[in-house]
Order: C-alpha cells, then structure tokens, then sequence
C-alpha cells in the first residue's frame, strides 16, 4: 500500500489522482455476470457493488466491482489492497489509503460508508476463513 501511496501523492491535483485510479483499475475486467448476484452485492452502498471473494492455498483473493466508474475505481482499488493475504493479515490490517491520499476530502459521506461497508465485507469473510481453519 505504501508504494502506491507515493505514486499517489505525486499527483498534486485531487481530480488527477482519481481519474489515475480510474485509468489504472481499466486494465481489470470486471466482473462477470454471473458473480453480480443479490448475495455477493455490498449493501450500503448507493450504486450497485459486488464483491467476488476466494479462499485458496492460505490466502484470500477479493475482486470487486461497481456499476460506477468513479466507484469501480475506488472499489478495484482496496480490493487489491487485500488480496493475496493470509486471512490474519486481512483481518489485523484497516487501510487508510483514501485518507492518506487525501480522497476522503472528495468522496461524500454516504460513498464512504459504502467503501467501509465493502472493507467490513473483506474483513468478515477472511475472519470466516480463520474459523474454518
């Protein structure tokens, strides 16, 4: 997180860096259909996000996506944060990214209960994977 922290912050401009995040989270597809269902949407958001999560090998992979590409782009992004982690890692770690990119400032407050609603999900779900170990 602390690399792309950085390479955040040399965009001065707050507009630049969310468009740069747009940009940089288009290289991922998004996801398929078939995982854009009532269950693996987040509630509390106010478009439509989905969260796609894995267990495999020890770790827990997260895919998220959004009806929004302003959205996408934020959700994509703290999905990465916590994939390919251990399910201890996850659960111990609370990013701050937007708040150390100084996004929050931009972001409304019902859209960051959005994205603290999909990190609580990331959370539950290696909490989940813990258990069942």
């Amino acid at each position: 997180q602390s690399d792309l922290v950085s390479e955040l912050l040399r965009i001065e401009d707050y507009q630049d860096r969310l468009a740069y995040i747009q940009d940089r989270v288009r290289k991922f597809a998004a996801l398929d259909n078939n995982h854009r269902t009532q269950e693996n949407q987040i509630k509390g958001c106010l478009t439509k996000v989905w969260l796609r999560s894995t267990y495999a090998n020890g770790v827990c992979e997260f895919i998220a996506d959004s009806e929004s590409s302003m959205v996408r782009g934020l959700v994509v992004l703290i999905a990465q944060i916590y994939s390919n982690a251990k399910p201890e890692d996850v659960v111990a770690f609370d990013t701050t990214i937007l708040s150390e990119v100084r996004l929050d400032r931009m972001i409304t407050p019902t859209r960051q209960h959005g994205l603290m609603q999909l990190q609580k999900a990331i959370q539950e779900f290696a909490r989940c994977c813990m258990e069942s170990n």
